[in-house]
């Protein structure tokens, strides 16, 4: 049975994108086994997180939650391809895949680089924490900077922003002021989501983005 957690973020992730109108293609039923996935966690040598597995198993998509991260598109005809392009091909395999960081998307407020599984330091049940790869700091403490404690604290987070319309990272002179009251509740549940990651040692990132900063 897969992760309920991971099947509603998804959820919320597909209607969210279908009510912003910027679904290229529907989402549908994933036709990833768990042979498929062994095998590739075979030609990186990296296994893949329980959540993770389950998020490839249960629906091909274009795209899900953008903002902060996203997902490597995960289309039905090339995930494969997608998946050992961004292994591979993507960025510099030595201080990636070959220190034990799995990539998955993509770093969205900065560009920084690929958000990845720390294999490096597996929790019990198999799962990771989350990173990003920062190549404006390569061989610098930057370099590699926490993201979420876990894949599941992370798609725990990630439905929280699924679920609003407003992103509750950012907020211009020009937003509407009568939103920052509640843009700064659904940033502080964020971050109360996971204490250890994203309201812990990575709060300052999660909170440089103009609706409070760390306090």
């Amino acid at each position: 049975m897969l992760n309920r957690l991971v099947t509603a973020y998804v959820d919320a992730a597909v209607a969210q994108v279908e009510r912003f109108g910027i679904a290229d293609s529907p989402a549908i039923p994933s036709t990833v086994a768990n042979s498929d996935l062994d095998a590739l966690e075979k030609e990186t040598g990296l296994a893949y997180p329980p959540t993770y597995r389950d998020l490839l198993k249960y629906k091909h998509f274009e795209r899900l939650t953008w903002w902060g991260m996203g997902f490597e598109r995960h289309l039905r005809d090339n995930w494969r391809d997608s998946l050992r392009k961004l292994y591979f091909d993507g960025y510099p395999r030595k201080r990636i895949l070959d220190v034990g960081l799995l990539p998955f998307g993509d770093e969205a407020f900065m560009d920084a680089g690929p958000v990845c599984f720390d294999t490096r330091h597996r929790i019990a049940d198999g799962d990771c924490p989350v990173v990003f790869w920062d190549h404006e700091w390569v061989g610098k403490a930057k370099e590699i900077q926490l993201m979420f404690s876990s894949g599941r604290k992370m798609f725990e987070c990630l439905s929280l922003v699924a679920a609003t319309d407003h992103t509750f990272f950012y907020h211009d002179d020009d937003d509407d002021a009568a939103l920052l009251p509640k843009k700064r509740r659904m940033l502080e549940q964020f971050l109360a989501t996971d204490p250890e990651g994203a309201g812990g040692p990575a709060k300052g990132y999660w909170t440089s983005w103009g609706v409070m900063k760390v306090s």
